[in-house]
């Protein structure tokens, strides 16, 4: 039932995309901001969606590694994760699917996701 009813709410919110060279400063809720530009996207960046977590996840999209997470802009300009984003290093441990700019939460335990899918807070 909370899975349903956080489910519900994130549905309605819809994130911002912003393409941008370098993190600012001031990173905003409900924005997900894509470093390094749309030609060579290194790494997204997205404040944790719990509203009493402020912590910034950042997500590596670059090529140069083994990369983690894809990307896929959508023609409405919003954009989808993929896999699924797992974080275990802060007091939340959120876990949850980035679609179309918007949030759809996992109700899957910590330990049931692959560990090279989770992400780290730094």
């Amino acid at each position: 039932m909370i899975k349903l009813f956080f489910n519900l709410l994130a549905a309605r919110r819809r994130y911002r995309t912003e393409w941008v060279e370098d993190l600012p400063g001031d990173v905003r809720r409900e924005t997900v901001y894509i470093i390094g530009g749309r030609q060579h996207p290194f790494y997204a960046a997205v404040v944790c969606p719990r509203r009493a977590c402020r912590q910034v996840i950042h997500l590596d999209l670059s090529e140069e590694v083994q990369k983690r997470w894809r990307l896929n802009e959508h023609d409405d300009g919003s954009i989808s994760l993929t896999p699924s984003v797992h974080v275990t290093a802060m007091r939340c441990g959120c876990h949850y699917w980035f679609r179309e700019g918007r949030i759809r939460w996992v109700g899957t335990p910590r330990l049931a996701v692959p560990k090279e899918n989770r992400c780290y807070a730094r």
